[in-house]
This record gives C-alpha cells, structure tokens and sequence, in this order.
C-alpha cells in the first residue's frame, strides 16, 4: 500500500509500497470523474496533474488529514498503479481492508454544494434533499466504504464538513436501505447474503463485473479479477466463494443462499421496497435502537400496528440549539479559569509518571478500565495538578478532532451548578456539543414532547445522563479524555452515584469501540470505591517533594541570610508537604524578615507554627488580637452570602456592620479598588482573596478555610448562644438593614414617578456604582432572615419593624425588566423564605394582602 504525504509546500509525494507497520492515515471516498481529469500514478510520479479537475480532491484530503493531525493519506486514483495488473488485482482484493483500517474517512461529495446557513442549521429542505441526491450513493464501490471504516465523514464540494455516519444515519438509511446497525459497526455474520447482495441492488458500476467484484470486502472472500467475464459469470464465482465460506464459518446459513440471489440482474434491480427476503430489517423499529434508558423523554421503542401509534420524528434543530443553550450556565468555567495555574515547571513531574503513561496506554486499559484518580490531603495542590494536566492534553490535542478533552473543577463555595452532579453532566455536554456539532443529533433518543418539557422545566440528571450515553454511543473513532477534579467538594451521595455512572460509561463506551478516559481528583475518600483504576497518594509522590522545596527556595525571601538553607530544611521538615500550609508560612515568615526581624527569632517563630493546617488557620485569625470584630463580620459574609461578593460589596457590607451610621456610598476618590483588595486581604487576616478572573468575587483561599470555620472554629464564633450559624445569619441580615434604612437621596436623584424599567437602566447603573451593596442587601435581606429563623433565631421584632414601603420602593427602583405588583414582588420574596413566611402567619400577617395595600398607598411610587 503506498500512501501520499504532503510536504511544507503543499506538494504530494508517494511513499514506498508499505506492507508492515503502516502509520496512521486518512483515506478518500468519491465518485470518479472523467478518465482524463482524474490524477493518475503517473502524474503523480513525473509531478504532473495539478490541471486536472480530480486534483482538488486531492488537494481537500491532504489538507483536511493535516487538520485531523494525520501525516499520510491515500486517494484510490493515483495511489495505485493501475497499469500493472497484478498490483491493480491485489489492490482491489486489499480495498475493504485498507479502508477500515483508515483512522479517518473522508467522503467527497462532488456534487453537493451547501452555503453556511444550511449546514448550520440542516434544513430539511436543503440540507437533506441535497445529501440524499448525491450522485456517491449510486455508485457500487461506495457501499464498501461507507461500512469499512469506523470514522465516515462527509463534506460538499466546497470542503464544508456536514456530519459523519452516526449523525447523519437516518438520511443515510433511509436512502440506502442499509440498516443502522451496519452503520454502527459492520459485522457481517449479523446481516443474511441476501440481505447484504440487496444494498448494492441500486448501485451502478463503470465496469459490469464491478458489481461483484465491489462486494468482496463486504462478503470477506477474495478473486481474481476477469475483466471481460461480464456481469453474471462474476456473480457466479462471488457465490461459489461465498458458499465455501459458510460452510466453513456458517453452515446454517448455506442453505437460505441461492444462486438465484447473484445471477439475476432484475433482482438487483429490484428497489428497497419490494425486497422481502430480510423482513426483520423492515421493523421500523429498528430505525431507532432501543433506549439505553426508558423515560417520559425517550422515543417510544412500540410502533407495532396492534397499539396503533407512531413513531416520533427526531427534534427540529431550532429546539436542539434550544436544549443545547440551557445547558450553559453562568460560572460554567469559572473555577478552571481563576484557579492559578502551575508555576515554572511545578507538577510536571507527572507527566512522565509510570501510572499516568499507563493510564494513557490503550493496551493497558483492560487493567484499569480508563480510570487515574488521584488522592491527597486538603492543600497539597491536587487541583493546580488537574488543572496543569488538562491543559496539556488539551495541547497535545489542539487541531486534531479525533480526540476530545473535557474538563470539569467542583467548587463547594460556588453555585449551585458548580458543586453538583447535575451542573457537571451540563457542563460535559455543552463543551461536548461545542467540540463535535455533529454529537447534537445524540439528542434525537428523546421525543419532542419530551424535549419540550426540558425546554419548559429545565434539564434533570437523569436525562442528562441518557443523553451522554447517546452522544458517547456517536463518537465512533474519537477519544474522550475527561478531567474532574475535587469530588470532596461535591455531595458525597452525587459523588457516589456519579462515580459509579462514569464505570458503567465506561462500559458502555467498550462495547461501542469508544476510547474514554477518567482522571478524578479528590481528597481521601474512603467511602468511594472504583472496581478498577490506578490510584495515586499526591503527597507521597517524590516529585511533589521536590515541586515544594523548589518552592520554598523561590519564595522564601530572607536576603543574604548564611543560614537560611536551615529555615527552609524546617520548614519542608514541619509541613507533611502540605502546599498551603507552606504558602501561609513562607508570607508569614517573609513579612517577619520585612519587619527586621533577626535569623534567630525567625527561626523561634517557626517553631511557634502549628504542623496543622487547621491549627495554623486558629494562629493567624488570632495572632495580633486586633480588628477581631471586623475579622468576624468579613469571614461571615463570606461565609453565608447568597452569592459571592464583589470586593466592593464585600467592603461596605463590613463597614455597615460595624457602623450603622454608614451610608454604603463608595467615594472613589477616598479609597478606590486596590485600597478595597487590600482590605481583603487585610481583614481577613490572608485568608480570603480576589478571584483574577473577570467575575472578580471574594472567596476563601482553600475550601479547607471554609471547613475550619464550620468545624473546629465555629465554638468559638458562635459564644454563648451556641448558634453558629443563625447568629450569621443575623449579622448579615443587619448589615442589609443598615443600608436598606440609610440615606441615599442626597448622593442619586431619583426621580418621582419611577420610568419605567426599560428607561431606567442610566439610573439603576448609577446606583449600582455609588452604592455597590445596596441591591444585594434588598433582594436578600429577607433571605438571611429565613436562615436566621430556621435556625432557631426569632425574627418577630424584626418583621414588625420592617420598613416595607422603602423596601419595596427600592426593589422597584432597581427592577431591571419590569415592574412587578406587590403581591407579586411580595409573593416571588417570600416563597424563597418559607420559614419566615410561617413566622409570618404565626404574627398575624395570615393576610397580609389586606394589610399590605396601606403600606403601599403611603409609597411614592405606585
């Protein structure tokens, strides 16, 4: 088999006839053009033929394996020498083999031309009539070539990729005739002779014995080739071979094999429809597979005539684009983009690990199922690791579409998506559906209906799960690798379950020649088990040792100190090579050395430290005794908001707690944004920090601070009450109150009436700079309340007193679609606070609608 090979210049050169140890390669698939403008061995070999019509088919498959990161190809016009008849003859015998053998199959279609539009949206009309009446589908050298190879791709004449054999298999079928199941993997003994003689029944050859000779592969005999024998005499020793063959393989099938079947050209003639000798395959529910997964989504499996129904057609792309967009949500890469990425060469060590090369190696992958996690303690910097090893497989990646890599980082302080299952199988699938458009059509397993309640109530795990299952079921040749990083972070039952559905994927992605890969990360986690993997204790690695020495010689800045090689031996020594706990030193001891400290009391200072991480967070909260109040105001926040804050929330959110005559207004020119970061930082003694991503939100420096908090420190926050939590609750509820009651008139001129909302976006961007806590404490002050009750904390002087006419004023004031009623307004508050609401009712306000329309008549607004 020679194979072309494309040089810096675009040039093609031919390889020398290659009989073992073939490298990868694409091969072409299309209908021949006229003799004399196909590009033949010869021209190829004098470097001629680039005049010729067939050299951009040429030219469009070097340059599409080039994308696919494949070095060599083979196109049939030229890659054969056709004049020597023994070669030619080997050739044809080998083609079944060479095409599925091919990494990549390129089909070209000469004859179909789709503007952009189209493709995109793959218009019933245009898209498909297009596709079906391609001249390709006719040929009979093509049906070899569309089951062979596991990878099919099809393209217009103008290059533009219009899907593969999985995506495209109902047009497929339905134009062919061919069962789907072939599609999917072509193993002849599931299909009768018959049955597979009659895909070619509407196909035409050049040459009559073509016909026969363009079903060896598909039979796996072999012939010489008797050009001239014509048409009948070649079918007839095609069914001699084939009858060795089964009595050899399949005996039981002998018999149903008549000759009748290959003689007889008006059989061949004969259309899809009028066929009956495969009438198993005329099911027309074996156009659609059996859901891996029943639900009130999936297509209906029974479309007998006994129940009377029909089968559902597959959803319109419009509401595909619909599904696929609400998988998106908010912070959908928010904690891989703000985490910070390994310094110089910190983890690479990994790369060249003995478990991560076998976890790459396919060989290898009955062993550990496809399966790496890695475990370490809180700290020790196992997600900068993931985050290092997705982006360098999504490198060495880059260009080449035959594998995908997705990624997905768990952040317990984050939304509600970013902490679940359900927000990490959306996020798999909107990257999934981005990196492979032609994967959308795995959305066609559920009915309309069904995809109309997504639409309507949103995606649910279940049916997030099933649609994985189909799109990986469409991957074909491709690889899938996929990053998770931080179960701990994540419920440890959704951990459990996800774990256990990722092994069964694992499975079913085997059964379907489907390459995946799993790499998790997580703290020690003792209560999930894999049944096969490759497990990795972090900290117990030498090259992590060795990524924190390096460490402590970059960071720790002690100036010409002779004995600092002493401080940085204690310190490795101190730190069970917890990286965090040796961040938090290293500042610690570096602010020391600032402050002209000696060597010796730097060293007594390093004593002083606590080995234990929790301990050290318990020293720092506590070392200097000073600003303790606002210390407790700051973590709380950031401990208990509804969302994170922006720095500048989070700053007047403080300075109202502390000072109730504070007005929340933000003078720029008296403390202006890096004065706010510092403050961060400075009042929450180190441990919390600006993300440096666009979102620009506090969070806490490690998860672990916030385990702290909850756990061990919380007796000491929480003093006589005993009511961590609640008592939270009610500090941030004041700090809403404070600047829900201060004064704003003086500093924004808000005008009476209110515009309406869609005129009042200058006024509400206005109030939102000069006082950046305002909306939060009015679309949540109600919310902490709740939680102060709930646990345990009464609320009754409070909603007594609650100034519900400025309130609601200043809700109105920031509405950004439209006005609501207040009852609306009201309701839409309330039913996010249930336990106040009781309180509520418990307080008299059982009618509330009665007593509430006074208030509102006193409001200037309405």
């Amino acid at each position: 088999m020679r194979l072309l090979e494309r040089d810096s210049n675009g040039e093609f050169s031919l390889t020398k006839d290659l009989v073992n140890n073939l490298p990868a390669y694409a091969i072409l698939s299309h209908t021949w053009g006229e003799d004399d403008q196909e590009v033949t061995f010869q021209d190829l070999t004098v470097r001629s033929g680039k005049s010729k019509a067939g050299y951009q088919k040429i030219q469009f498959c070097g340059e599409q394996a080039d994308r696919d990161g494949l070095r060599y190809f083979w196109v049939d016009t030229c890659c054969i020498k056709k004049s020597d008849a023994a070669e030619l003859q080997k050739s044809i015998n080998s083609m079944f083999r060479w095409y599925k053998n091919a990494a990549k199959c390129y089909v070209y279609l000469s004859d179909v031309s789709i503007p952009d539009d189209k493709v995109k949206s793959h218009s019933k009309i245009d898209f498909e009539s297009a596709f079906r009446t391609a001249k390709w589908f006719t040929r009979g050298w093509t049906l070899q070539e569309l089951l062979a190879p596991s990878s099919v791709e099809f393209f217009s004449t103008d290059y533009k990729r219009l899907g593969d054999k999985f995506s495209l298999e109902r047009l497929i079928h339905e134009k062919t005739g061919i069962p789907v199941e072939a599609l999917h993997g072509y193993d002849p003994t599931k299909f009768s002779v018959d049955e597979r003689v009659s895909w070619v029944a509407k196909r035409e050859t050049k040459h009559e014995e073509d016909m026969a000779y363009s079903l060896l592969g598909i039979f796996g005999v072999f012939l010489p080739l008797i050009y001239g024998e014509g048409r009948e005499n070649a079918f007839s020793r095609l069914h001699e071979e084939i009858c060795k063959r089964l009595r050899k393989h399949q005996p039981d099938e002998l018999s149903t094999t008549s000759q009748a079947t290959f003689n007889s050209t008006k059989r061949l003639k004969t259309t899809h429809s009028q066929s009956s000798s495969v009438p198993s395959r005329r099911d027309p529910n074996f156009l659609y597979p059996e859901p891996l997964f029943y639900s009130e989504y999936s297509v209906p499996g029974d479309n007998s005539p006994e129940t009377g129904k029909e089968l559902v057609t597959s959803i319109d792309a419009t509401t595909k684009q619909s599904l696929i967009d609400q998988l998106y949500f908010t912070k959908i890469d928010e904690r891989l983009t703000s985490l910070a990425a390994a310094q110089g060469t910190t983890c690479r060590w990994f790369l060249t690990k003995a478990e991560f090369i076998s976890w790459h190696d396919l060989a290898e992958q009955p062993v550990h199922g496809g399966f790496l996690w890695i475990k370490g303690n809180p700290g020790t910097g196992k997600s900068t690791l993931m985050k290092l090893l997705f982006e360098e497989a999504k490198l060495n990646t880059k260009g080449n579409s035959l594998q995908i890599t997705l990624s997905f980082f768990f952040l317990a302080r984050g939304t509600v998506e970013e902490k679940s299952t359900e927000g990490l199988y959306r996020s798999l699938l909107h990257q999934l559906f981005e990196k492979a458009e032609e994967l959308r059509d795995s959305l066609e397993w559920m009915t309309a209906d069904g995809a109309r309640v997504i639409q309507r109530e949103g995606w649910r795990e279940e049916t997030l799960k099933q649609t994985l299952k189909h799109a990986i079921q469409k991957l074909g040749s491709r690889s899938l690798t996929i990053f998770i990083d931080a179960l701990d972070e994540c419920d440890k039952q959704q951990a459990a379950g996800m774990v256990f559905f990722f092994e069964e994927l694992c499975d079913h992605a085997k059964g379907s020649q489907v390459r995946l890969q799993i790499c998790f990360s997580s703290r020690h986690y003792p209560t999930v088990v894999i049944q096969k993997g490759i497990e990795v204790t972090f900290e117990d690695e030498i090259g992590h040792t060795e990524d924190i020495e390096h460490y402590i010689k970059s960071k720790l800045r002690l100036g010409k100190m002779k004995k600092v090689e002493i401080l940085r031996s204690d310190i490795l020594e101190k730190s069970s090579l917890i990286f965090l706990w040796i961040v938090l030193v290293v500042d610690i001891l570096n602010s020391e050395y600032r402050n002209g400290a000696a060597f010796t009391k730097i060293r007594e200072r390093l004593k002083d430290m606590p080995p234990k991480l929790t301990d050290l967070f318990e020293m720092i909260l506590m070392r200097d005794g000073e600003n303790l109040e606002q210390l407790q105001v700051c973590l709380k926040w950031i401990l208990f908001a509804t969302r994170p804050l922006k720095p500048q929330e989070l700053y007047f959110a403080v300075q109202l707690g502390l000072d109730k005559e504070c007005s929340g207004f933000w003078d720029q020119e008296d403390v202006d944004l890096e004065q706010i970061k510092t403050f961060v930082r400075s009042s929450s003694k180190g441990l919390a920090e600006v993300t440096r991503n666009r979102a620009s939100e506090v969070q806490f420096i490690h998860e672990s601070v916030r385990d702290f908090l909850l756990g061990k420190y919380e007796g000491q926050w929480s003093g006589s009450s005993g009511n961590f939590v609640g008592h939270g609750h009610e500090i941030l509820r004041n700090c809403c109150l404070a600047q829900l009651n201060a004064s704003i008139n003086k500093d924004v001129d808000i005008p009476d009436p209110l515009p309406q909302a869609s005129k009042a976006s200058q006024l509400r961007e206005t109030i939102s700079l000069k006082f950046p806590f305002l909306e939060y404490s009015i679309l949540n002050i109600l919310h902490h309340a709740n939680g102060a009750q709930q646990n345990a904390m009464e609320q009754g002087d409070f909603l007594a007193d609650f100034p519900f006419q400025r309130w609601i004023f200043l809700n109105n004031t920031l509405e950004r679609h439209h006005r609501r009623t207040w009852p609306t307004l009201f309701e839409s508050t309330l039913r996010r606070s249930p336990v106040l609401t009781l309180k509520m009712s418990a307080m008299g306000f059982r009618f509330w609608p009665l007593w509430l329309p006074g208030v509102i008549k006193r409001s200037r607004h309405f």
